[in-house]
């Protein structure tokens, strides 16, 4: 070997360790690299849930039929931008953490509900952190509940303390959710309430309540939609934020005794009384009706006879409609139903033909027809529900003895003196043929028809809605009487927590 190369081999091979060591220390930061990526999103997920579980913790406290000693939780009465408009559920980790209104309103702390400060700036309303006024109020910063941080939560199978630290409850109002509002217009009725109708969000009429406008079209009941926003902030300062809209489904209130988003024909005996029963006592002496309020009511009046979206034929010498509207029958009205998300409300947890204990055979009569569910008599004993040995006089509820909600999933022929006392969902065309006697709402999505009455007593006691044509034909026997009873119809769910309409993660 040349003099003048000696050490080149052991040069290269230093050389080699070099880029070899280099590649092992780039492996080496490529590896903590996705260590602490990992890492990242484990607590980022972990922050996301606890975060859900703080709203989910919330909306169960709302729920009506709990008590104080349950956790119950009642939602503010007013609008934000006002007094007591809004409710923190504070949850702090241990005695060393504090989540106050203090902290909440400090841009500069963690805890800081940046959120509100958009959601009221787009509502207009620019004073976040108030500097008069108290939109919180002293009463309405509340502890969770259950405590999170019990001697249990740290042992199995608990996982310790959930991290979320706050969450406001309000009531959502338009422009809430700028640019995306419920009118989809943000440039007006930006502070106006938004409402439930059981089906779909709406902005409300009044600017400070769910109620329809004095004198205005009748509406399906509606109640208030609640934003939830929920902060969550683990040990390792991971943090998410998301937002639920929650609502009551509301109770049925129908405009009138049958409601019809089509045409109506009206054929044989009917009589039609759209006086609330629950709430009026009406006597007929020589073809004139007269109701008063029964005792610690007041009478309701404001039903019609007949609703429809379409138009209704002339009534004949044999028909009777009853009502505080003149004219008893509204034509050409606003139809206030989503019929699809009806039926989808009641259909859930209902008693499905299908199955027992009525085991009915329902097949479409041929390719790409709906299911027809047949001619199905009852022979003096079918019932869908007990009746009650009386027309109710409070508000029904899904527990009283008797009650039962029932899906048909087709059209269906009811033959031979059926009775019920609930909620009747046809998802279909319904013909009654012979007797009935049913006490609560009838929804059908199709063509309902009467084609022979029964006895003298009241065929249905409550009321009916009808997504097609509405056919009264007592030719066959007897007389149609349908009574209209607020009581008798579906009132809100007192024992399940509000429906969660929306759920969302909100960048701040």
């Amino acid at each position: 070997m040349r003099r003048n190369e000696r050490g080149i081999a052991l040069l290269l091979c230093i050389m080699a360790l070099m880029v070899l060591t280099g590649i092992a220390i780039g492996l080496m930061y490529m590896t903590d690299s996705e260590t602490l990526v990992n890492a990242n999103y484990r607590t980022s997920q972990q922050a996301y849930f606890a975060a859900l579980a703080g709203l989910q913790n919330v909306r169960q406290r709302m729920t009506p039929g709990l008590s104080a000693a349950q956790g119950l939780l009642a939602g503010p009465t007013v609008l934000p931008g006002t007094a007591n408009s809004f409710v923190y559920v504070v949850n702090p980790y241990d005695s060393n953490d504090t989540v106050k209104l203090a902290q909440i309103q400090n841009s500069a702390n963690q805890y800081y509900d940046g959120e509100l400060k958009a959601e009221l700036t787009a509502q207009g309303i620019s004073t976040w952190p108030q500097s008069s006024g108290n939109y919180v109020g002293g009463n309405n910063l509340t502890a969770e509940f259950p405590a999170s941080n019990s001697s249990l939560s740290g042992t199995g199978p608990y996982m310790g303390p959930l991290r979320y630290k706050w969450v406001r409850v309000n009531w959502k109002t338009n422009a809430a959710t700028a640019p995306y509002c419920t009118n989809a217009d943000c440039s007006s009725s930006k502070t106006s309430p938004i409402c439930w109708d059981g089906s779909r969000e709406q902005v409300a009429a009044s600017t400070t309540s769910c109620l329809p406008p004095a004198g205005g079209t009748p509406l399906p009941g509606l109640t208030p939609v609640y934003q939830l926003t929920s902060l969550a902030v683990t040990s390792s300062l991971a943090t998410r934020m998301l937002q639920m809209e929650v609502a009551q489904d509301p109770p049925i209130t129908t405009p009138g005794a049958v409601d019809s988003q089509d045409h109506v024909n009206l054929q044989g005996n009917l009589d039609v009384n759209a006086y609330d029963y629950c709430s009026c006592s009406c006597t007929t002496s020589k073809g004139v009706t007269t109701c008063v309020s029964r005792s610690g009511k007041t009478c309701d009046a404001s039903k019609y006879s007949l609703y429809a979206h379409g138009t209704v034929d002339p009534p004949n010498g044999s028909e009777t409609f009853e009502s505080g509207q003149s004219p008893a029958i509204a034509q050409n009205q606003p139809w206030p139903y989503d019929l699809t998300n009806l039926v989808n409300r009641f259909s859930q947890n209902a008693v499905n033909v299908t199955k027992s204990p009525y085991n009915w055979t329902c097949t479409p009569q041929s390719t790409g027809d709906p299911l027809n569910c047949g001619n199905q008599a009852a022979a003096g004993t079918g019932t869908m529900g007990t009746v009650p040995a009386s027309a109710p006089l409070s508000q029904v509820q899904s527990s009283d003895t008797g009650y039962q909600v029932t899906y048909v999933p087709g059209d269906v022929r009811l033959t031979g003196g059926w009775s019920g006392f609930g909620v009747l969902v046809v998802n279909g065309n319904l013909d009654i043929h012979g007797g009935f006697n049913f006490d609560g709402l009838i929804i059908v999505s199709g063509v309902i028809s009467f084609t022979g009455g029964g006895s003298d007593k009241v065929n249905v006691n409550g009321a009916i809605i009808a997504g097609q044509q509405s056919v009264v034909d007592n030719t066959l026997g007897g007389s149609a009487n349908i009574q209209y009873n607020a009581c008798a119809l579906p009132g809100p769910n007192t024992a399940q927590p509000p429906r969660s309409l929306a759920v969302r993660e909100l960048n701040f």
